[in-house]
Formats: C-alpha cells, sequence, structure tokens
C-alpha cells in the first residue's frame, strides 16, 4: 500500500491515508520516528508494527497516569490496563520496561505498604501479608521485606490501641467481662491478629480497666 497524504488532527496526532483504503492515527512521535513520507510504500508487516507502536505507546500513557496517582505492583497495572486494552503481549512488553527503569518496583511497594498500613490503619502482620498477596506481590518479596522490617512491638501496642478503642466503645453497654472478651477478640481478629496475641492483650486491657 502506498502513503496517500498526511493530515495532522491536532497537535499530538496526524492521520495516515493509503490508496488502499486504510488509515492510521499515530502519535506526531511514532510518525517522526517511523520517518513515514507521502508515496512511500507500506508492507503489511510494516502496517502492523506501527499499529502496535501506537498500542504501545497509548498503553504507556495509560500506565504513567496510573502511576502518578499512586504506586503500583506490576499485578494491579496489569489488570488495570487489561481492562482497557486487549493486547496482553503488549501489555507485557510495557510493564518490562517499565520494570527495567524503575517505575515499578514490587519491592519498593511492599516497603512503603508496610510502613503505611502498620502506623495509620494498625494492620497485623497476617492482614499485610493477604492484602499484598491479592496485590500480586510475590512470597518471596513479601517473606523478605515482612522480616526485615515488621516491627513486633509495634504490631502489639497496635493491637492495644485497637482493644482499648473497642473496649471504651461497648463497655458502656456491656459490663460481662466474658463476653467483653470475646467481643474485643472477635474485633482484633477481624483486622488480622492471630489467637493467642489477641488473647493476651484483651486480658492485660481488662484486668488494666478492673484495676482503674
Amino acid at each position: 500500500m502506498i502513503v496517500e497524504r498526511i493530515v495532522s488532527k491536532d497537535d499530538e496526532k496526524a492521520t495516515v491515508f493509503f490508496d488502499n483504503g486504510e488509515k492510521l492515527i499515530l502519535h506526531k512521535d511514532i510518525l517522526y520516528q517511523s520517518g513515514l513520507r507521502k508515496g512511500d510504500e507500506v508492507s503489511s508487516d510494516r502496517f502492523g508494527f506501527l499499529n502496535n507502536q501506537e498500542t504501545l505507546y497509548l498503553i504507556k500513557q495509560k500506565a504513567f497516569r496510573l502511576l502518578q496517582r499512586r504506586i503500583h505492583t506490576s499485578r494491579e497495572l496489569y489488570i488495570k490496563l487489561r481492562q482497557k486494552f486487549s493486547d496482553e503481549l503488549l501489555i507485557k512488553n510495557c510493564l518490562n520496561e517499565l520494570k527495567q527503569k524503575g517505575f515499578i518496583n514490587d519491592r519498593e511497594f511492599a516497603l512503603a505498604f508496610i510502613s503505611e498500613k502498620q502506623k495509620s490503619k494498625k494492620w497485623s502482620k497476617a492482614k499485610i501479608k493477604s492484602e499484598l498477596i491479592k496485590r500480586g506481590v510475590s512470597n518471596e518479596i513479601i517473606s523478605e521485606v515482612l522480616n526485615q522490617t515488621f516491627d513486633t512491638e509495634r504490631e502489639t501496642e497496635s493491637a492495644k490501641e485497637l482493644a482499648q478503642k473497642k473496649l471504651s466503645q461497648i463497655i458502656k453497654k456491656e459490663n460481662d467481662k466474658r463476653k467483653l472478651f470475646q467481643k474485643i477478640m472477635m474485633y482484633l481478629q477481624s483486622k488480622g491478629y492471630d489467637y493467642e496475641m489477641s488473647s493476651e492483650v484483651v486480658k492485660k486491657i481488662l484486668k488494666s480497666d478492673d484495676e482503674d
């Protein structure tokens, strides 16, 4: 096929018309890199290549917009990009390039996630691990980062704070110590704290409340 004419659509894109009725809408960066000119003969393979380059360009733009909002894991980006684009191979090529250039780093994501959730949300180690798995972080990275950074003392303090807060919410309506123990235990376990830690923390705050 022969390039019949090239028409600028706006500041960013141009339309390439071919003599067989086909057309390509390309970002001007892609067009300039291709070196296409009026009268050039373009094979079907090159046509497909240019079309893929344009799609890859759009995928990268979408990925960068998502990354500007917040840090993402590779899996999170993949899922969101698949909702908009159908070419799985181009998406994977984009993600590989972003990884190589440091725009995606699941280990850095895990470090930031653990710090934020333990400090502000007071999440347990188990809950953090579960959420990282959901986000597609590998078990190897999760284990490494949790062992390296997780603060067990802070986890215990967080459990105490949550238990104390729950106690203050329900103690006016419930005076039975056994029921208080059960309700606060269930609350802590719903937050991902294991039975042993939950039991120890609840016993301490109920004992402290009795002494007060």
